[in-house]
């Protein structure tokens, strides 16, 4: 992979990592100073970074129509399953009552879409993401109390970033949820009231 030429001032990402920042200095040959978005100042390899380029970032949060129909396709048949938790018919016994100040994300693939195998891993990542803060956005608007985020155990990429996102949201708390009920492939996130 041939190194970018990279000047003071030019806007860079990462390339392994969510993010990037600002060229602060070209101290050595290969070497590149950046301020990150978050106020950082790092040294780097300049073949950790790259130009930003907008238009790839934009693609890279695109969803397709196939993706878009299986959240709206989801949204319909929770609808459809929180009507059905009102009937009680006869011969069955009652469920007990949901606690409904607490809400629920899977962020395993397979349950968002239907084919993954058209995804590289970058946007399998990116996907999961959008989806948690859509789901964590929506937790807030609707006044939960708590959210738990089911990412599963893995090599804990997922996890690691759901928790960096969860740092800059200011009135949440989070630590890991129930081991006796989710294992350790979850994270319970308390929305804290102000």
């Amino acid at each position: 992979m041939a190194v970018p030429k990279l000047n003071k001032g030019d806007r860079v990402a990462f390339v392994d990592e969510v993010g990037g920042g600002v060229v602060l200095d070209v101290p050595a040959p290969g070497r590149v100073k950046i301020r990150t978005d978050d106020g950082f100042v790092l040294v780097r390899s300049a073949k950790e970074v790259v130009p930003y380029d907008p238009k790839v970032v934009e693609q890279a949060y695109r969803i397709s129509d196939h993706q878009a129909g299986m959240v709206a396709a989801n949204d319909v048949m929770e609808e459809k399953h929180q009507r059905r938790k009102g009937d009680n018919r006869p011969g069955k016994t009652p469920r007990k009552p949901e606690d409904n100040s607490v809400a629920e994300v899977d962020l395993h693939l397979h349950e968002l879409v239907e084919d993954e195998t058209r995804l590289s891993d970058g946007e399998k990542l990116k996907y999961q993401l959008a989806y948690f803060e859509r789901a964590l956005e929506g937790a807030i608007r609707d006044g939960k109390r708590k959210l738990i985020v089911i990412h599963g155990v893995g090599e804990g990429v997922l996890r690691e970033e759901v928790r960096r996102m969860l740092q800059y949201y200011d009135g949440v708390r989070f630590h890991d949820a129930n081991m006796a009920r989710y294992g350790s492939g979850a994270t319970e996130v308390e929305i804290l009231r102000h």
